[in-house]
């Protein structure tokens, strides 16, 4: 690299070269590239002026950008369950977090032990508007009961760890402290292990990448449009009306009625939560129709007891009744 420097480079000539290897990427990838080489050459003391710059979009040296023809695509359940085996400790908290908050990132990144009520119910987080996209957008978000077991029992064990290959450690107020190259990490991690490390040929991109969990979430709550927009930090959907279903606890009402749906092992849970309800109910219908059978059973070995008794009176009374004929006849005939 300095050796390139120093031979006075034909700077403006090599960017062209560079964008025209873009040609056909992705918009995104061509604007973060782009920056890439003008902070690159900033950092080296090579100048590139503004004029330099707007000759090459003029000219038609920009390359020719395309949308991603594969946008991240969301995981199935089962999926994420065979990612999840892949996947240790931390990132299994923040994987279930993720899919179940609806939470950027960013944002998961830097919520602290104090954000959190794992007592309420359903558990909740409180995102700070510091933290948020833009610096707006604060509220209160709800996650689903194993991702709380999952960030409970990540959170006893946080502090004792070091980080590998580093000195560090995940002590301090961070829940999920390490930087979002370490989250993207994890997850491709346990996908590629998981056989879920699809590229598209094109972009060469991930098809399921750690912004798919959101996706995720959203097309998974089934709750209204409005609030999911809410939930997810949409700015424009954070209202007086959205405030007030959220005072009014309307909304943790509605999530937590909706949490199986974002759960990863909760569905089948759930399944076989209301199969032993509905298995007591009948439990208890039977021991109430044991219980009536009974007492008409009683009822009727008591009437059958008053039965023999009369059967025994009437015929001690016959046999009184007989031995009273017998004098009578004796009487009459003497």
């Amino acid at each position: 690299m300095e050796k390139y420097l120093q031979n006075n480079p034909d700077t403006e000539g090599d960017i062209r070269k560079f964008l025209a290897a873009l040609d056909g990427k992705p918009s995104k990838t061509v604007t973060c590239y782009t920056q890439v080489v003008k902070v690159f050459f900033q950092d080296q003391g090579v100048k590139v002026s503004d004029e330099a710059w707007n000759k090459i979009r003029r000219r038609g040296y920009m390359p020719k950008r395309v949308r991603a023809e594969t946008r991240d695509k969301k995981p199935t359940k089962i999926m994420l369950k065979k990612i999840l085996n892949y996947a240790d400790l931390k990132a299994r908290a923040q994987i279930l977090f993720l899919i179940s908050s609806g939470a950027r990132i960013g944002e998961t990144l830097q919520l602290v032990k104090d954000d959190f009520d794992f007592n309420s119910d359903p558990p909740r987080v409180h995102i700070r508007a510091k933290i948020t996209k833009g610096g707006v957008g604060e509220r209160t978000v709800f996650f689903s009961y194993e991702a709380r077991d999952a960030i409970q029992d990540w959170l006893k064990i946080k502090d004792t760890l070091t980080k590998r290959g580093t000195n560090g450690d995940f002590s301090g107020p961070r829940v999920f402290a390490w930087n979002s190259a370490s989250a993207r990490f994890m997850w491709n991690l346990a996908c590629d292990k998981a056989g879920y490390g699809d590229r598209d040929k094109r972009t060469e991109r991930r098809v399921y990448h750690l912004h798919s969990l959101r996706k995720f979430f959203r097309t998974k709550i089934g709750l209204d449009l409005d609030i999911i927009h809410a939930l997810m930090g949409h700015t424009e959907y954070l209202d007086a009306s959205y405030l007030r279903l959220e005072e009014e606890g309307e909304i943790a009402t509605a999530y937590l009625e909706a949490m199986p749906n974002v759960s990863v092992y909760g569905v089948e849970d759930q399944e076989l939560k209301q199969e032993t309800e509905s298995l007591r109910e009948e439990n208890e219908e039977l021991k109430s129709r044991v219980k009536q059978l009974e007492s008409q059973t009683d009822k009727i070995k008591e009437m059958e007891m008053e039965n023999f008794e009369t059967k025994k009176e009437m015929h001690q009374l016959s046999l009184t009744v007989k031995s009273l004929v017998e004098k009578l006849e004796k009487l009459t005939e003497t």
